[in-house]
């Protein structure tokens, strides 16, 4: 196994390959508790792709991967799943988000009894006509759960509001008329597609035997037949869709959001990921000049939150909360902007404040390493970004008050932003 190490806090990350699946160790000798994060190349956003080398593409029904996560716990003879790893003393899950779909598990023992149960339950899909049939009824009550929910409908509107075509402004879970078009034909070919093992990752984290963990996963994972797989590129232009929605909700305080919509442009997506987190903390952040006056002065309140999301081709920034004058927030934070667009000095003598915040961030990236869970997530997250874990401090002491100040004017242009009222 070759090995990587972050000497500062005395940490490593192993990788291997094991037919064609990628797989990364983060040894943690003495913690009780161990974790495994196995996790497919494949997101909401990946609807339409090519297994030929790009010659044809087929478009799949909004939704189908958060779906195929679904039915990858029902295994073939009827087995709960869930019963087995609990009673192998785990706790299982997964998730899906725009780029990934993952399986998890942590525990305290019989870490390898339940290795190979996940792998198992990953490599061995059950799906047939009737039972995809069944979770249809299933996944269509959660989507209208969250038809109820103001901040999630408001994210959604949000994305549907900056976006053309990017299926990224689309609901993760699809909707209930996407979901009700997709076949089993639909998720067998996506499995195919996507749950191979050269488009997986498996992230172990804890004390766990590698020697032993290598022999199961030789065992348990085959190479398969290899696919020429093409996810389909989306051309965006800078500008949005819409520039404002209002959604009535029946809300005693309305919700707003301001977003912006942020094109990846460099080559770095690690370097630019930090530089635009790092702005939305200086500017806007909870110890920011803007926070601190806004709060005083009662235009925002506590629950005012702001977020910066960089992806391979798309990219967000929110800023929302609560207020019963949600507008007079949206012009005032569009007012903040513009004065510090035209302030040329704005982030001159902003670099002790800079370096504040980059020991800030430092720090919670160290505290990441006391937690097996946060371990295996972040870590799988960076990787699928094509992100060395290893190299985040060191990207991090590159940002300076420069690269703030340029991020700051490419981003925030008028006709980049949507706001959006939940009343």
């Amino acid at each position: 196994m070759n090995y990587k190490e972050l000497k500062f806090i005395d940490e490593k990350i192993y990788e291997t390959e094991i037919n064609g699946l990628r797989v990364f160790y983060i040894p943690k000798k003495g913690f009780t508790k161990s974790y495994a994060i196995l996790t497919s190349d494949f997101g909401s956003k990946d609807v339409e792709f090519s297994v030929d080398g790009g010659e044809t593409f087929k478009k799949y029904p909004e939704g189908i991967a958060h779906f195929l996560e679904h039915k990858m716990f029902e295994m073939p003879g009827g087995l709960n799943v869930f019963n087995r790893f609990t009673e192998q003393g785990a706790s299982v899950n997964a998730f899906t988000n725009n780029h990934q779909t993952s399986y998890y598990f942590s525990t305290t023992n019989h870490f390898m009894e339940n290795l190979s149960l996940l792998l198992e339950m990953v490599f061995t899909p059950h799906l047939t006509d009737e039972n995809v049939e069944k979770e249809k009824g299933i996944i269509a009550e959660e989507i209208k759960m969250y038809d109820d929910h103001p901040g999630f409908r408001g994210y959604i509107e949000a994305l549907k509001s900056m976006y053309f075509t990017h299926p990224v402004r689309e609901d993760i879970a699809g909707t209930v008329e996407s979901i009700y078009k997709l076949t089993a034909q639909d998720l067998i070919e996506c499995y195919e597609a996507f749950y191979h093992p050269e488009n997986m990752i498996l992230v172990l984290v804890g004390d766990i035997p590698m020697e032993e963990a290598v022999l199961l996963l030789e065992k348990k994972v085959h190479r398969g037949e290899k696919l020429h797989l093409v996810k389909k590129t989306y051309m965006e232009p800078q500008n949005v869709n819409k520039t404002a929605s209002i959604l009535s909700m029946g809300l005693q305080v309305p919700n707003y959001i301001y977003g912006v919509k942020v094109l990846p442009e460099s080559p770095n997506l690690m370097k630019e990921s930090l530089t635009g987190t790092l702005m939305m903390k200086l500017v806007f952040g909870s110890t920011s000049v803007f926070y601190e006056d806004m709060l005083k002065e009662g235009i925002i309140n506590d629950s005012f939150s702001s977020e910066f999301n960089l992806g391979s081709d798309h990219g967000e920034i929110f800023m929302g909360g609560e207020s019963k004058e949600p507008q007079k927030v949206l012009d005032t934070i569009e007012a903040y902007i513009e004065k510090v667009l035209a302030d040329e000095a704005f982030f001159d003598g902003q670099q002790e404040a800079v370096e504040r915040i980059k020991k800030s961030m430092t720090g919670s990236f160290v505290n990441v390493f006391n937690s097996v869970d946060r371990i295996g997530v972040t870590t799988t997250g960076m990787l699928l970004h094509g992100e060395d874990v290893f190299s985040y401090v060191d990207t991090l002491k590159e940002v300076d008050s420069a690269d703030v100040k340029a991020a700051f004017q490419r981003v925030f242009q008028k006709d980049h932003a949507v706001q959006i009222i939940i009343s």
